[in-house]
C-alpha cells in the first residue's frame, strides 16, 4: 500500500555526493538508507499550493510560474534501525527554495 505524505523532513546526504540520502529524520525518527532504488525529477503540486497560498492572491501570475518548477525525487529502502524491516520511502528535495528543503511524498509498506 501507498500512502502520500507532504511532512517536511531532514536529510543527511552521503559524503561527497550533493543531494543522495544517507539518513533522514522523520517525525523525529532517525531512518537510515539501506539502499537507493531510483532516482527522478517529477514537477511539484503547483495546483495545490497556487489553490492554498495568500501570496498567490496577492501576486497573480506567481502559480504559474510555480508550474516550472521540477524537484528531485529520490526512491530509498530504510529502515529505523537496523533491527527493523525496511520500508520504501520517496523523498524529495525542492530546489527552488533557498537551502536544503526536503519533503517526505509518499510511503510503500
Amino acid at each position: 500500500m501507498v500512502r502520500r505524505f507532504s511532512d517536511v523532513v531532514q536529510v543527511r546526504p552521503v559524503e561527497g555526493s550533493q543531494q543522495q540520502p544517507e539518513a533522514f529524520i522523520w517525525k523525529g525518527r532517525l531512518y537510515v538508507v539501506r539502499d537507493v532504488l531510483a532516482q527522478w525529477r517529477e514537477r511539484r503540486a503547483w495546483w495545490r499550493e497556487a489553490r492554498d497560498s495568500d501570496e498567490v492572491r496577492a501576486h497573480p501570475g506567481v502559480g504559474i510560474a510555480a508550474a516550472a518548477v521540477e524537484q528531485q525525487v529520490w526512491r530509498v529502502e530504510a529502515s529505523p534501525g537496523w533491527s527493523f524491516a525496511p520500508g520504501v520511502y520517496d523523498l524529495a528535495h525542492d530546489e527552488s527554495v533557498p537551502g536544503e528543503q526536503w519533503s517526505l511524498v509518499r510511503v510503500a509498506d
